[in-house]
């Protein structure tokens, strides 16, 4: 296992004092190379417990264990060196910025951003700067094909891009750092169908070309059940099913309870 979430609780206080526990003692384990839904109604903790994995929430108890190594109040940056990379909700990219400089600045090589790097060591740093270029050309390709629009729209700015482009980019440039296990937090929110079967290919080259492991939160159940090779159901703060994906989202309790069938 790549993953592993060991009785994960995590409570709040509201402004009344009044004490609402979200996590009730989550246990998953998530297999490597291999893409895990994580499904549940609105409110249930999924995000959160993303929060808890990649290290922005740190009031919690129980353990995380990534790759054989407790990530417990490890920084979220940190955590993302360590071979975590996450895809957030919403748009990502910076619309001030190019497409390949989005793509670079999702890179873990952090060459010339120390004061006064780029005066010592000139020669360096060019080259690290088109080894990302290298890279980012290469990524597009492999994931969007030798002659796909994107390599002609390197010097666009992202606000140039429609949202369903833009998050096509944002799951692209996950493979600019150095990651084993990707968290990708509602991947298909607000994107229409084409983009859709666009995404669910990207996922299928990042577990089958690049090696990767997938943990995600979706709502669109087709998606999962044609994508996720398991599915896990959170509900009461639990994980109250997890097993192969249609056994789960098949299963009784599972379809009255969330998925209101």
């Amino acid at each position: 296992m790549i993953l592993q979430l060991k009785n994960i609780k995590l409570s709040f206080t509201n402004t009344r004092s009044e004490v609402f526990n979200l996590l009730n003692g989550v246990n998953l384990n998530v297999e490597k190379g291999k893409i895990t839904a994580l499904v549940g109604g609105n409110g249930t903790g999924k995000t959160t417990l993303f929060n808890v994995i990649s290290g922005f929430q740190s009031d919690f108890s129980g353990d995380v264990i990534f790759d054989g190594k407790r990530l417990n109040h490890i920084s979220a940056h940190r955590i993302s060196l360590m071979g975590i990379g996450r895809l957030f909700q919403g748009r990502q990219l910076m619309d001030d910025l190019t497409l390949m400089e989005n793509m670079k600045i999702a890179s873990d090589d952090k060459t010339g951003e120390m004061p006064f790097e780029p005066l010592l060591f000139p020669k360096k740093i060019a080259r690290r700067e088109r080894e990302k270029e290298e890279q980012a050309v290469g990524i597009l390709k492999r994931l969007f094909g030798e002659n796909c629009k994107y390599l002609d729209m390197l010097n666009y700015k992202a606000s140039a891009f429609s949202y369903g482009e833009q998050r096509l980019i944002a799951i692209a440039r996950l493979l600019m750092g150095n990651d084993k296990l990707l968290l990708l937090d509602e991947p298909t929110a607000g994107v229409n169908q084409v983009y859709i079967e666009t995404i669910k290919e990207m996922i299928r080259k990042m577990v089958c070309d690049e090696g990767l492991t997938i943990l995600l939160i979706e709502h669109n159940m087709h998606f999962v059940r044609e994508l996720a090779d398991t599915c896990a159901y959170l509900d009461d703060g639990i994980i109250a099913k997890v097993g192969p994906t249609a056994v789960v989202l098949d299963d009784k309790e599972v379809r009255n309870s969330y998925l209101g069938l």
